[in-house]
């Protein structure tokens, strides 16, 4: 396409500017003119990102179809459907068997169709739990090549220009092994990982589609590789929308550069400020402006011409224009006069060892949170304290309490966890192996009673118990001399928490709480927010003197403050060393 006909347009908007109220509002002009779905594409840089965007698309236009959701995609989901046909996902059960293979001869490794689970699209994540050698291994690979490091001597260059200090105790000799077994297992099974996705994009025989309008949402996140994808688009799209927040840019240190976004070529006039926050009252905005006007001028869009946006004069505190709620909290333990069993809250903190003490207060209070799943690094899903699968045998307990019937699975699964001695002696191993269990529970038709269980499948427990005197679950989350610090100390006190948990609320559902790092809920608001100032070991990079690494920790600050609709409380915990500056009230 000649670049006489292209436009380029940024979109900037601070917190709660309702930058994706304008996304749709866009939509809507280009629907209007005649523009059909398939002439548009849509991309966010995260799957919450994306989850957002198809929800409102939906919600706007009633005629959108499934199928034209699906067009709302991540970045790499586009780089998967145009270039890896044919290819299968490097998912976690694949992860786990590359990593046997680590340690063997690769002259024995054959292709297994075991790994594969064609269901599983998830890429696997190199998390410390897998281990910490390959774990950190594996994270400078991916960051290398996000950094568009092709070959090995550029992520050998890569590992040696790097200042962590975790990837200065690897070996340049490990990095090698590693990446190039890597190489290996993934053709061997014809397997596509992370970074694949998109450098088979940028393949020059890989011809992308010709569309109307392409608009990007959090542009200031993406990574060296990832503008390349959004580059090439660009060569094929008539107008394109850069949507995001610069003061917003919290992933330098996974390869992110919030400068290509600052210096996106982009006309004056096409530039749009969003500038009133229908989020942050004033005593909020007031401390978050004070953190985020702290980066140069030169390093943020518009230099010292931008735009500030200004505060919500909204409702707050069911009162009219209250500047909101800022206050110091002292002590963990003050929280139980901020957040209670059914609060709208995020509890943050930079690090996750810092959210440690938000999960001890809420377990010994009986309080549901939800959490990342941090397998899943921060593109996860979040997990409930209170499992889904706890949630399901009550739920299929209650239903038998109705006289109502549970599938052979539902039932396979109850029985697993009864406590000992309401199964017959030596029946229960039998009935929940699929191999051994009766054949009708392989039936999904069928359907089986609380009565049925006690008669003909020796089940010994009492209907009219609650649920927390016939069950006994277990959890990985106890301690143990491998993991002398987690959650519980045993399984009694598991179920103690979940039984405290119903007891509080029966419904399990009103509790409305998330623990994270800051990076966990970027782009999400709850109506209380509580950020720990303890800095702990990234404070060094406020220190450091290198001014990237400065301005980072200042929007990593900034993006969690801004996270409160009414209340913010900042608890003043841990070393005095460690404390954020602009985070000492």
């Amino acid at each position: 396409m000649d670049q006489f006909y292209r436009k380029r347009y940024k979109l900037i908007g601070g917190p709660g500017c309702g930058k994706t109220t304008e996304v749709i509002n866009i939509l809507a002009k280009q629907f209007k003119g005649g523009l059909q779905p398939s002439q548009i594409l849509l991309i966010g840089f995260a799957k919450a990102t994306v989850a957002t965007l198809q929800e409102r698309t939906k919600a706007k236009f009633k005629w959108f179809s499934e199928d034209q959701l699906e067009s709302i995609k991540t970045i790499h989901r586009y780089g998967k459907d145009i270039a890896c046909s044919g290819k299968d996902v490097f998912n976690s059960k694949a992860k786990r068997e590359f990593v046997k293979k680590l340690k063997t001869d690769p002259d024995n490794w054959v292709m297994l169709e075991t790994i594969k689970d064609k269901n599983d699209e998830e890429f696997a994540v190199w998390d410390e739990k897998t281990d910490k050698k390959f774990a950190t291994i594996f994270k400078l690979i991916g960051f290398a090549r996000h950094a568009r490091k092709k070959t090995l001597e550029e992520i050998l260059e890569f590992h040696s220009n790097h200042d962590d200090f975790n990837f200065s105790k690897v070996r340049r000799s490990e990095i090698k092994y590693c990446y190039n077994n890597l190489n290996l297992f993934k053709t061997a099974n014809n397997l596509i990982d992370f970074e694949d996705m998109l450098e088979y994009a940028l393949a020059p025989n890989v011809h992308f589609p010709e569309y109307k309008v392409v608009i990007l949402d959090e542009a200031q996140d993406l990574t060296s590789l990832e503008w390349k994808i959004i580059s090439k688009l660009g060569k094929t799209t008539e107008e394109m929308y850069l949507v995001g927040d610069d003061d917003q840019g919290i992933y330098g240190w996974k390869g992110s550069d919030v400068r290509i976004f600052l210096k996106w070529p982009c006309q004056e006039q096409h530039k749009t400020f969003l500038n009133h926050t229908h989020r942050l009252p004033t005593k909020i905005y007031t401390l978050a402006q004070g953190i985020i006007n702290e980066i140069t001028p030169e390093h943020r869009i518009g230099g010292l011409k931008r735009e500030n946006y200004f505060p919500c004069p909204k409702k707050c505190c069911n009162k009219e224009n209250f500047p909101g709620v800022l206050e110091v909290l002292h002590e963990a333990r003050e929280l139980t006069e901020v957040i209670k069993f059914d609060s709208s809250a995020i509890l943050c903190a930079r690090a996750w060892s810092q959210c440690r003490q938000y999960a001890e207060h809420l377990r010994d209070r009986g309080i549901i949170w939800k959490e990342k799943n941090r397998l899943q690094d921060n593109e996860g899903a979040f997990r409930s304290s209170f499992p889904k699968k706890e949630r399901d045998i009550l739920k299929s307990w209650d239903e038998l309490k109705a006289g109502e019937g549970l599938n052979g699975k539902e039932v396979r699964a109850l029985i697993a966890h009864l406590n000992p001695g309401l199964v017959q002696r030596g029946k229960k191993s039998a009935l929940i192996n699929l191999d051994t269990c009766p054949e009708e529970f392989k039936d999904g038709e069928a359907r089986f009673t609380f009565k049925d269980l006690s008669e003909k499948y020796y089940v010994l427990a009492d209907i009219h118990k609650s649920w927390f005197d016939v069950f006994r679950f277990t959890t990985t989350r106890k301690q143990s001399k491998q993991t002398p610090r987690a959650l519980f100390a045993d399984d009694d006190a598991f179920n103690n928490y979940l039984k405290n948990c119903y007891e509080n609320d029966p419904t399990l559902n009103k509790s409305d709480i998330i623990v994270s790092s800051i990076h966990g809920v970027k782009g999400m608001e709850r109506k209380k927010v509580v950020i720990c100032n303890d800095w702990g070991f990234s404070l060094q990079n406020y220190y450091s003197g290198l001014i990237e690494k400065e301005e980072e920790e200042l929007r990593t600050c900034y993006v969690g403050v801004t996270r409160a609709q009414e209340e913010l409380y900042i608890l003043n915990t841990g070393k005095e060393k460690n404390k954020f500056p602009y985070l000492i009230l």
